[in-house]
């Protein structure tokens, strides 16, 4: 008797807008050595800063939402290696929604990558909440919520294909805000920030939030155009949602602004002098003497809340045109990233079927960095290394 071969299961690759597309338009080789050894990748790029800040994000709203305890939180993170007698906290301390958040990504295999850079992340949480926590948590109308959308996948090589079915899935993590929240805090200077660049819209709308735990980025950087798309893209799944409210902005919140460190002061004085910053200090305010003033080795000064505030936040246009554009570009990029995927399938090589695309930051912050055939170089081209296998 002769037993039918089982055919290969239906598939639909699910990429999502953070691990895989961001992280891919950064750099597709380094995506490609941070999924392992799934073609197509089967987990998303989690870098532990962005997982972090959105965990203690989450955790200390939800302890506000049921406990309402008054701001500022204290700050007092177990210091590593953890101590026999762990330091005694209120329930609502930044430390103690820090401790739950890395034992959850430690789990995952997740873990910061330096003291410094987990020291940070705790100083800057700290700045965050207690800033933007009393603007943001009475507006929040779900905290977390986990969207998704499939679309059709766009034209692949069909040599050699190997996919089944047509459709690819979409997925993100946003907060959402209600207008009806809008409404009833307009005394709020988040919701003024946020009413001053609104589209009008009747009728109740929402608008949704995410975090980034980095500095805001030039405007005129690839980095500030794919987060927007990343953006929009979230307003398009949020629509696809049944009955869904339409969406009429989306914020991004860059959480180093907050609490910026020597690195990215270092940036901000340069664009200052060179005309570059989109949100500046006004001429001759204590901001813009102190920026000015600041030279490496010095202490970082305490710049205003009312422009550490303005440099955080970023309200991105989510109109019906500007979000067909945008899911027309992670279309594009989900066919580069299927591409990559069948031609190593077919060929066997990494190297020769991902670009390495990362800008010095990435190359900086990449483990993979002494075997890239082509890192990024900022000097001379005499400072390349010859790529050597890693040890």
């Amino acid at each position: 008797m002769l037993l039918r071969t089982r055919p290969l299961p239906f598939e639909v690759p699910s990429y999502s807008l953070t691990g895989d597309v961001l992280s891919y338009q950064r750099c597709g080789l380094q995506y490609r050595y941070y999924n392992g050894s799934a073609l197509p990748p089967s987990r998303p790029v989690q870098m532990w800063v962005g997982e972090f800040t959105h965990g203690v994000f989450e955790e200390s709203y939800r302890y506000w939402k049921e406990k309402s305890p008054s701001f500022p939180f204290p700050s007092n993170p177990t210091p590593r290696p953890r101590p026999a007698n762990p330091p005694v906290r209120v329930p609502y301390d930044i430390g103690e929604f820090g401790d739950r958040v890395e034992a959850r990504l430690a789990a995952s295999g997740t873990n910061s990558r330096s003291r410094v850079i987990r020291e940070l992340a705790y100083d800057r949480m700290e700045a965050a909440l207690n800033l933007l926590g009393p603007l943001l948590f009475p507006l929040i109308t779900a905290a977390e919520q986990r969207i998704n959308g499939t679309r059709e996948m766009p034209e692949l090589p069909q040599e050699g294909r190997y996919r089944q079915g047509g459709r690819y899935e979409l997925t993100g993590i946003v907060d959402v805000i209600s207008s009806v929240d809008l409404t009833q805090h307009e005394g709020n200077p988040l919701v003024k920030r946020v009413r001053s660049v609104l589209r009008q819209m009747p009728g109740q709308f929402d608008v949704i939030v995410d975090y980034k735990g980095m500095r805001r980025p030039e405007s005129n950087s690839s980095l500030w155009l794919h987060q927007e798309w990343q953006i929009q893209t979230y307003a398009w799944l949020r629509s696809q949602v049944p009955r869904a409210i339409p969406i009429a902005a989306g914020i991004l919140v860059y959480v180093n602004e907050f609490f910026p460190s020597a690195q990215d002061m270092q940036a901000l004085q340069q664009q200052l002098k060179t005309g570059a910053l989109d949100i500046a200090p006004e001429s001759g305010s204590a901001d813009e003497i102190a920026l000015r003033g600041w030279r490496r080795g010095m202490a970082v000064p305490h710049l205003s809340d009312e422009f550490a505030l303005k440099r955080a936040l970023r309200i991105v246009d989510v109109s019906s045109s500007a979000v067909d554009e945008a899911v027309r570009k992670i279309d594009g990029v989900v066919a580069d990233i299927e591409t990559c995927s069948l031609r190593e399938h077919n060929n066997g090589n990494i190297l020769t079927s991902w670009s390495p695309t990362g800008g010095e930051g990435d190359c900086e912050a990449c483990d993979f960095t002494h075997f890239c055939p082509a890192p990024y170089q900022s000097r001379a081209s005499h400072r390349r290394r010859t790529p050597v296998a890693p040890g």
